[in-house]
C-alpha cells in the first residue's frame, strides 16, 4: 500500500495509474512545456544542432577559398598559357591566310587559261610609250574570267582607266586580286602618276591589288649585279665571298614593242601564246605577288605612312605599271636613287621613288631613276620566308627567299633555253 495524500489505495485498483504518475514525478506533457520555456535538454539539442552546422558551414568555406598568393600564381599559370598558345594560333591563322592566297593565284590561273582558249593568245597589259595615253591593264582583260563580266561590261576601252567614266569600275576592290596576308592600309588607293612633280597630295583614284604578271628579267639584271652582290651565303652579310651563279638571261629591253619583247610569261602589248613559253609552263612565273603597294615596304617594314614621301609605281590592279621586271634588291631591300638591281629576292616591294618627278616628256616618266613609264614594283610577300607564285601550267608554288637570283631569274624568262633551271613539282 502507498499512501497518497491523507487516503491510501490499493495498487491493484483502478486509482493504481493515478498514483503510479504522481508518484513518477511531474507529468511528461507539462516537463516538455517547462523543458521549453527553461531552454531545457531539448532546445539545448536543437541549439547545438544549428551551432554545429554553422561551424561546419564556416570551416568548409575558409577551406575552399584563395589567398592572394594563390591568386597570383593561377594568374601567372593562366598569363604562361596564354603566351603559349598565342604563337601557335598566329601561326594557323598565318597558315590559313596563305592558303586563301594560293587559291586566288589559281583562280587568275584558270582565267589566264580560259583567256588563252577563247581569244587564242595570253592576256597582255596595253602600254604605249609616252604618259597621257590610254593604258589597260593585264587583269582588266581577265575580269570577264574571274567571275567579274558585270565590271568588264561597263568598262570603257576607249579611255584611260583613271577617266571618270571607269573609276566606278576600277575603284571597286575584287578579293580574288588581294592577298589576305596584305596590310590593307585603310583601303588607300593608288594614283595616275602623270604630273606628278614629286610633291603634293596624293590622289588616289583605283583600287589596289597585290598580285603582278610577269613581264621578264630587268635589263640590267645581268652578271654585273654578281660583280657588285656576290650571292650571301648569310641574309645579313651581301659581300660575302660566296658562289657567283651564271649569267641571267636579262631582257634586251626595258619597255615591249612590236620589234622588241620583254623576255617574261607576260610580255605588255604581245600576243605571244603558250608555244612561246619554250622553256615549258611549268617552268615559267606567270604571276607574282607583289604585296603592299604602292606603299614601300622593306623586310616587313612600312618605310614611311606618306606616299608623298615614299612610293613605289605601280599596285593599282587595273594599271599596266603592276606588272613586274624582275631585278632583285641588295640585302636591305633599299631600292632607290642610283640602285635599281640586287642579288636578293622578296626583300621589297619595289624601287622607292621618293621625291621624283613623272616627267610628261618626251622623254615621259620617271627619267631620274630610269624606269621611265614602266612599273618599278618587285616579287614581295608578308608569308613567313618566301612567297606564292603561279606557273604558266596554273601550278601555284612557294618560293623561299633564300632561293640564289639565278634560279629566280631562271624561270621568269620564258625563252632560257638550257640555261634555265627546272622547277621541281615542290617548294624551293
Amino acid at each position: 500500500m502507498q499512501q497518497v495524500g491523507s487516503f491510501e489505495r490499493n495498487r491493484d485498483g483502478p486509482e493504481a495509474t493515478f498514483g503510479a504518475l504522481w508518484s513518477e514525478g511531474p507529468c511528461p506533457l507539462h516537463k516538455t512545456q517547462q523543458d521549453r520555456m527553461r531552454g531545457g535538454p531539448a532546445q539545448k539539442k536543437k541549439f547545438n544542432t544549428y551551432f554545429s552546422q554553422g561551424t561546419s558551414i564556416m570551416r568548409m568555406q575558409k577551406q575552399h577559398g584563395f589567398t592572394l598568393v594563390e591568386l597570383l600564381v593561377v594568374i601567372a599559370i593562366i598569363g604562361v598559357l596564354v603566351g603559349l598558345l598565342l604563337p601557335a594560333v598566329q601561326q594557323a591563322r598565318e597558315a590559313s591566310r596563305r592558303s586563301n592566297c594560293a587559291n586566288n593565284l589559281k583562280q587568275i590561273g584558270l582565267a589566264i587559261h580560259n583567256h588563252h582558249d577563247v581569244k587564242r593568245y595570253l592576256p597582255s597589259s596595253t602600254r604605249p610609250q609616252a604618259s597621257a595615253t590610254v593604258r589597260v591593264g593585264f587583269f582588266t582583260y581577265l575580269l570577264p574570267y574571274m567571275e567579274q563580266k558585270g565590271l568588264w561590261d561597263r568598262y570603257d576601252l576607249t579611255v584611260n582607266w583613271d577617266n571618270d567614266l571607269n573609276t566606278p569600275v576600277t575603284s571597286q576592290r575584287i578579293t580574288n586580286y588581294e592577298c589576305p596576308s596584305s596590310p590593307k592600309n585603310s583601303n588607300v588607293l593608288d594614283h595616275n602618276p602623270d604630273g606628278w612633280t614629286g610633291s603634293g597630295t596624293w590622289n588616289g583614284r583605283v583600287a589596289v591589288g597585290d598580285y603582278a604578271e610577269s613581264a621578264g628579267n630587268a635589263p640590267g639584271l645581268n652578271t654585273a649585279v654578281y660583280a657588285t652582290y656576290p650571292v650571301a651565303t648569310t641574309d645579313t652579310d651581301p659581300v660575302t665571298t660566296g658562289v657567283q651563279g651564271p649569267a641571267v638571261a636579262a631582257s634586251a629591253t626595258l619597255v615591249s614593242s612590236s620589234s622588241s619583247l620583254t623576255n617574261g610569261f607576260a610580255p605588255k602589248n604581245a600576243q605571244i601564246t603558250f608555244g612561246d613559253v619554250t622553256d615549258g609552263l611549268s617552268n615559267t612565273v606567270a604571276v607574282w605577288e607583289s604585296a603592299g603597294r604602292p606603299f614601300v615596304y622593306r623586310k616587313g617594314t612600312l618605310v614611311n605612312s606618306s606616299l608623298a614621301t615614299a612610293h613605289t609605281n605601280g599596285g593599282g590592279w587595273c594599271r599596266a605599271a603592276t606588272a613586274i621586271l624582275f631585278s632583285g634588291s641588295p640585302a636591305n631591300g633599299v631600292l632607290e636613287g642610283s640602285v635599281i638591281t640586287g642579288a636578293f629576292f622578296n626583300r621589297t616591294n619595289g624601287f622607292n621613288h621618293a621625291a621624283e618627278a613623272y616627267a610628261a616628256g618626251p622623254p615621259s616618266g620617271y627619267q631620274t631613276s630610269g624606269f621611265g613609264t614602266e612599273g618599278s614594283s618587285q616579287p614581295y610577300a608578308f608569308h613567313q620566308s618566301g612567297q606564292n607564285v603561279l606557273l604558266g601550267d596554273g601550278a601555284v608554288r612557294f618560293i623561299d627567299d633564300r632561293v640564289p637570283i639565278w634560279i629566280i631569274a631562271a624561270i621568269v624568262s620564258r625563252n632560257g633555253g638550257t640555261a634555265e633551271n627546272p622547277v621541281s613539282n615542290t617548294s624551293y
